[in-house]
């Protein structure tokens, strides 16, 4: 071991206890370990950023660190920590700077490797190539092909994060080298499914029990554009994204250079990497009763929802499993043992009712721009002279805003 309700409620009941949740749901970093909470705080004082920000990519390093070492077995299903992240902000708000702290420590990890592979790969070629072609085991990637990215999933051994700074440029690259099956691929990876692919020219690859953690930031403006396309909302590829689209402060600008420590967070990290794996957690009965309650609920608001919250909410019972798991391995330090706890359930579901929020408060937005989209469009097309400055205003928009709408006309 590493160590570091019921259905006999009315289905009315149930979505008004949602709604009512949805509406007033705060992140709940006061049920992660007191660590955590202590280094979420120091980080988020001295960046003045949200500390769900911090939370989130702090527990996202732990993912990566974990990657297949540690899963969670629930009734048929096996799931390890795999989280699909993609943090919402407008450029500036500073929502890329947790990440960055989160997955340095992996980064220095992954380069260490690196040397030793060099190494490694000089001496295979100073033998005439003979044995085994060495690889390097990285546990960060950000720029892969499609093909780059399978062809390391199919051969790494506890799996990888992709770690974007801007999503965008990651979803602009779907579709760009093949055009055959790639959202598909992906929405095997997250249900960790095996699947085979067949190149020409190539051999053929079969990748078994995929592992790939996903997290990144983007642009509201720019994720509205991305879901319109390549079939994201239709297939359930956007549905089984976490998203975090927390209020950002203004920043005041702080005297203080010398960052928080994260040297015990290092540590943690260290010791997940270096632990060799193979351990299975359970939900305690307590943790289980509250994920049954927490699952049914998802169940009886997913039968009355359009498609696209279907599948929210369908993903959002699987998800608040892997959460569960990755507070747990970060309370291992404090609490080890098997058993996932009553607390590590409540933390993942409480922050499954945040990130459900957001996608609503995102959704919300997109829906209203849509509308002054559609208003511009209206105002110029009877008034081609209206003033762009001052619809800008009425609406509350940009004038350059308002500009790209009416060049488009």
């Amino acid at each position: 071991m590493i160590e570091l309700k019921d259905m006999g409620v009315s289905l009315t009941d149930a979505l008004n206890d949602s709604i009512e949740k949805s509406s007033s749901v705060e992140f709940p970093v006061h049920l992660l370990p007191g660590w955590m909470q202590k280094t979420i705080k120091d980080h988020t004082e001295s960046y003045g950023t949200p500390e769900e920000l911090w939370a989130v990519a702090f527990l996202s390093g732990i993912a990566a660190a974990s990657g297949k070492r540690i899963r969670i077995t629930s009734g048929n299903y096996t799931n390890y920590p795999q989280l699909w992240i993609m943090v919402v902000g407008s450029s500036g708000t500073g929502k890329s700077e947790a990440f960055r702290v989160a997955f340095k420590r992996l980064s220095e990890i992954d380069a260490e490797r690196y040397a030793r592979y060099q190494t490694e790969y000089q001496d295979w070629e100073a033998h005439d190539k003979a044995g085994t072609h060495p690889r390097w085991d990285n546990i960060l990637c950000n720029d892969n092909t499609p093909e780059a990215l399978f062809d390391n999933l199919g051969h790494t051994g506890s799996g990888l994060t992709l770690y974007r700074d801007e999503l965008s440029g990651w979803f602009a690259d779907f579709g760009r080298y093949n055009k055959s099956g790639e959202i598909g691929h992906y929405l095997s990876i997250f249900d960790n499914q095996t699947f085979s692919i067949s190149r020409k020219k190539d051999q053929p690859q079969l990748i078994k029990d995929p592992f790939l953690n996903i997290c990144g930031t983007i642009q509201p403006g720019v994720l509205s554009e991305v879901l319109g396309k390549n079939n994201f909302e239709q297939s359930g590829f956007a549905q089984r994204f976490l998203f975090l689209y927390p209020e950002f402060p203004v920043r005041k600008y702080r005297r203080s250079t010398t960052p928080p420590s994260t040297q015990l967070y290092d540590r943690i990290i260290d010791k997940i990497v270096e632990f060799p794996g193979g351990d299975e957690m359970c939900l305690s009965d307590a943790a289980e009763n509250t994920y049954e309650a927490f699952y049914n609920e998802m169940e009886l608001i997913r039968s009355r929802s359009s498609d696209f919250w279907a599948a929210v909410y369908s993903k959002a019972q699987i998800q608040a499993l892997r959460l569960a798991l990755s507070v747990k391995i970060a309370r291992l330090k404090d609490e080890p043992g098997a058993e996932v706890s009553e607390t590590d359930m409540q933390a993942a579901i409480g922050m499954m009712r945040y990130f459900i929020q957001s996608l609503e408060k995102f959704k919300t937005e997109q829906g209203e721009m849509t509308s002054k989209k559609s208003m511009i469009r209206e105002i110029f097309k009877d008034n081609p002279a209206a003033k762009q400055t001052e619809v800008a205003r009425m609406l509350g928009v940009s004038q350059p805003y308002v500009s790209r709408i009416t060049n488009k006309l």
